[in-house]
């Protein structure tokens, strides 16, 4: 009976057993991953603005538990109310005027009843570019429909996509419900998940990993204050000037100019149309005031900032814009908050990570 000694051969099957062991590992360590992932899709948006929020309302949620005396879910029941009952009430008034407004919107892209107001005759009557604009205005008022017609297929199929977006306004408004009460639950464990995520962070940056999970945190209180949350309350102010002023479609232009605040577009270039609308369409006195207001209002970000925003938000207005618009197109009214936040603490890390 012989024996193989041959030491080269008996080399290759071990490696090729260790090589075979290693794919069955890492395979059946894939499958789990991809396992677990397909269960958690359907929540995955939630689950992240829910852990966001829980970081942004910290804080005020260990102020509250040292009022109360450490009565944490008291705190964190408080914390709950007060952010639904903010969220809901103006909520329900949105998704309603949204819906009338996407559904004539939509009723006119396809029949191709796309019409521009004509001005009044007062326009004309403007110093320096009143002749000039009203000669155009009238014209494009009268041509329009004529002038885009050959452009129609692509301005129906453009108009379909963005009022699909809109539309699911109303989704992502109940998906920051139950994100909100999510994060309250999130909020009485936090101190206890404080160690694992440092550990977490450790797994993956070495002995850096506590100051990888203290520059994520701070960086997604700083986006989300100094620039969700700034384009939430400028969006507020002036969208409640469009409903005092009783502009048309007001629930769809807040929702624009949501979009636009937290893109980092300047809401001046909103202000520019709706101050001629005022001043074609209203009184002076009325359409002189409002325009004041939306002017101010439009300027409040540059106060706002400086106020909410932690002076170590160095993030590039860029980021911040394709984080918005991409996680608009991507993933719907949630993406819009999400999208930004995650790129922000992307291009973060990866400075922390170069030592930038």
């Amino acid at each position: 009976m012989s024996v193989n000694n041959d030491p080269d051969k008996n080399e290759k099957k071990r490696i090729v057993s260790i090589a075979l062991d290693l794919i069955l590992k890492l395979g059946s360590l894939f499958l789990v991953v991809y396992l677990c992932y397909k269960i958690v899709q359907p929540f995955v948006n939630i689950l992240l603005w829910s852990f966001i929020i829980a970081i942004i309302l910290f804080p005020v949620y260990e102020y509250l538990s040292k009022l109360f005396r450490d009565r944490k879910k008291l705190a964190s029941l408080i914390l709950t109310l007060i952010g639904l009952s903010v969220l809901v009430l103006p909520s329900i008034w949105l998704v309603n005027q949204l819906v009338d407004g996407v559904k004539n919107i939509a009723d006119m892209i396809p029949d191709g009843e796309i019409r521009l107001p004509p001005p009044t005759e007062s326009v004309a009557d403007w110093p320096i570019i009143g002749q000039w604009l009203y000669d155009n205005w009238m014209e494009a008022s009268q041509n329009l429909g004529e002038s885009l017609k050959g452009f129609m297929p692509q301005i129906s199929n453009f108009g379909e996509k963005l009022l699909g977006a809109l539309a699911n306004t109303g989704m992502g408004i109940l998906q920051f419900a139950i994100s909100i009460i999510l994060a309250g639950i999130f909020l009485v464990y936090f101190n206890n998940a404080t160690q694992p995520a440092i550990n977490l962070f450790e797994k993956f940056a070495g002995d850096r990993g506590k100051d990888f999970m203290e520059v994520s945190l701070k960086t997604i209180r700083n986006v989300a204050t100094g620039v969700l949350g700034v384009a939430i309350i400028q969006t507020t102010l002036m969208g409640v000037g469009l409903i005092l002023a009783d502009i048309p479609f007001a629930a769809v232009w807040i929702i624009i100019l949501l979009i636009m605040t937290i893109a980092q577009i300047p809401a001046i270039l909103f202000n520019i149309p709706l101050i001629i609308y005022l001043f074609a369409f209203r009184e002076p006195a009325p359409a002189a005031l409002w325009s004041v207001y939306f002017l101010i209002m439009g300027l409040i970000d540059n106060i706002l900032k400086p106020v909410l925003m932690g002076r170590d938000s160095d993030v590039p207005m860029l980021i911040i814009f394709f984080g918005a618009i991409g996680g608009f197109i991507a993933f719907g009214f949630m993406g819009l908050f999400l999208g930004a936040i995650i790129l922000s603490l992307a291009y973060k890390l990866y400075r922390t990570w170069v030592n930038i």
